[in-house]
């Protein structure tokens, strides 16, 4: 399960940090429209090596158990096209109901521009202004702790599904409150039993 954008990008808030990007924009993030499925797909397409993550996004939105309506969000470049994208779908910890980041891509033209930064944050806070508890990450170490992830299993008892480096299964408190402790359960389509 490949969650995370595929290079760094720039931290802090959703200013561009590379004078290369666009005259340093302002990233502007929102929630996915229905007009905005292919360019999603293109952006996951783009940003992976294989069809993978793009086809997840697709399986995930057919998933009714798993799609959280408001929880795929978008960052535009500066011309108005959707540059990075990053979804929360449903997971729980135990039974506990939790939500999982992945993917998260952005343009390879965009990557270190601080899009992928913009467009997670802006999700996290649309998934705690919708009374999510816990997000949790399967990615790069380095990056997602600039949005307050930390490793999951160690610092808060979430077990992952399979053994995975305590450094990469992170998992953050979106409301404060301490996370559930158990094992994680991924929605169907990300293929981990």
């Amino acid at each position: 399960m490949s969650s995370s954008p595929r290079a760094d990008d720039a931290p802090g808030p959703s200013i561009a940090a590379s004078p290369s990007t666009a005259a340093r924009s302002v990233w502007r993030a929102r929630p996915e429209a229905a007009a905005d499925i292919p360019a999603v797909r293109r952006i996951n397409l783009t940003a992976f090596e294989t069809a993978a993550e793009a086809d997840l996004v697709d399986a995930l939105r057919r998933d009714r158990s798993a799609w959280l309506p408001g929880l795929s969000y978008v960052a535009d470049a500066p011309d108005g096209t959707p540059a990075a994208h990053a979804l929360l779908t449903r997971c729980h910890v135990d039974d506990v109901p939790a939500v999982a980041l992945a993917p998260c891509a952005v343009l390879p033209a965009h990557q270190k521009s601080g899009a992928g930064s913009a467009v997670i944050r802006a999700l996290l806070d649309a998934a705690r202004a919708a009374g999510e508890r816990t997000a949790l990450v399967l990615g790069h170490p380095p990056y997602y702790p600039r949005f307050g992830f930390a490793p999951a299993a160690s610092r808060f008892g979430i077990l992952p599904p399979h053994p995975w480096p305590d450094e990469a299964f992170l998992a953050l408190s979106l409301d404060g409150s301490p996370p559930p402790r158990g094992t994680v359960r991924y929605a169907t389509p990300f293929g981990i039993d």
